[in-house]
């Protein structure tokens, strides 16, 4: 459950639409019980990036599973070109650091202590769910572990939810990587409002609070 929670965090709107800065702010459940936010701010250009997660599951009165995420990335054209992050997991530290260079995409890794580097194509996407451009890439880079991860788009049509306490249709898609698989939702306008992940058989949720 560990990973595969921390790896939804990977976690925004095409940036030629963005008018002003945009901070999304979502409410995060797991199995309808609240255990934290996850918040992404957008410059008003769509190149600068900040986002915060923050998970803590409890057992009785122990916390079993605590989560921190924090990351920058700078984007041009729907391509990173930088980022850095830096993640707790339960005590477990990663660190993800990259830069645009004339060969690509440099990215260096750390995990336990241990670093890796990789170079990755010029114009590479994190999990950046916010931009409905993800699906149409065939692979992302996980802002958490630096992995450069394969994953498959299935359009799964209309969709009605509830957001912000009003019900949408939207249009709904499933992102499948590795074991986990991400059920996406957004509207016609191209705003992300919703996300749904299996998380070894319990349900995770994020529910839109702002922008409202």
């Amino acid at each position: 459950m560990i990973i595969r929670i921390a790896f939804l965090v990977f976690g925004l709107v095409y940036a030629t639409s963005l008018q002003a800065n945009v901070h999304y702010q979502f409410k995060v459940y797991l199995n309808d019980k609240e255990i934290g936010y996850h918040n992404f701010l957008v410059s008003k250009e769509g190149t600068h990036v900040t986002i915060d997660a923050g998970f803590r599951v409890k057992f009785l009165f122990f916390t079993a599973y605590e989560y921190r995420h924090l990351n920058e990335e700078e984007w041009q054209a729907g391509c990173i070109r930088q980022i850095r992050s830096e993640t707790n997991v339960n005590g477990r530290i990663y660190s993800v650091v990259g830069k645009l260079s004339d060969k690509g995409l440099n990215v260096s890794r750390v995990k336990d202590g241990e670093s890796l580097n990789t170079l990755l194509p010029e114009c590479a996407m994190t999990f950046a769910y916010w931009d409905p451009r993800l699906l149409d890439q065939s692979r992302l880079l996980n802002a958490q572990t630096g992995e450069y991860t394969s994953i498959e788009v299935i359009d799964k049509s209309r969709d009605t939810i509830n957001v912000r306490g009003v019900d949408r249709l939207t249009n709904r898609y499933q992102v499948k990587a590795g074991k986990l698989d991400i059920d996406l939702w957004y509207t016609d306008d191209h705003e992300w409002v919703g996300l749904v992940s299996n998380v070894n058989g319990r349900r995770l949720r994020y529910e839109l609070v702002s922008p409202s």
